[in-house]
């Protein structure tokens, strides 16, 4: 704030014409419904034919209302699409565990704890099994993450049922 540009003050009035021009634009959420966060994490294992890195890819909603969705190639290069799962995973829950305390800063109520649903059954199970063995030596950092916010209670892990996808296919 003390050293503010050109730049900065051009973005500023561009965010402020923006406002002042579309009112009635925003977030709406339902005033009826169940208001938790729930997330889906998905992973394109070694989608980029010329890196071979996968695509990370979540989706956020509290309620009935998206208000989270990024999609983005990874860092590096997974050697299974556990891993890959794995590293959304793990990217999920940093982004429900900002959004929960977002939500309690706001001193807004909701249902605790969050619900991510993941669609590899092997990545559930290196969440849930305390025991790291060799083969995820190289994820146990966001395994760490991950498994802390599961027993923290911030988040609650579930896989995504057959009826979640052919709902998912008919709404798109």
């Amino acid at each position: 704030m003390s050293t503010l540009t050109t730049t900065h003050h051009q973005a500023i009035f561009h965010v402020l014409h923006y406002l002042k021009g579309s009112p009635g634009s925003g977030l709406f959420f339902a005033a009826h419904g169940t208001p938790q966060l729930h997330a889906f994490s998905d992973s394109d294992w070694a989608r980029c034919r010329d890196t071979r890195r996968s695509i990370t890819g979540f989706s956020v909603y509290f309620g009935s209302s998206l208000i989270s969705w990024p999609s983005k190639k990874q860092s590096t290069i997974s050697r299974s699409s556990s891993e890959a799962e794995y590293w959304a995973l793990a990217s999920t829950t940093c982004e429900l565990q900002w959004l929960t305390f977002l939500l309690q800063d706001f001193r807004v109520s909701f249902i605790q704890p969050a619900t991510l649903y993941c669609d590899n059954q092997s990545t559930i199970q290196i969440a849930s099994n305390p025991v790291f063995h060799e083969r995820t030596k190289h994820i146990e950092i966001d395994c760490h993450i991950v498994r802390h916010k599961v027993n923290a209670g911030l988040i609650k892990l579930l896989p995504i049922s057959s009826s979640m996808r052919l709902d998912k296919k008919i709404k798109n």
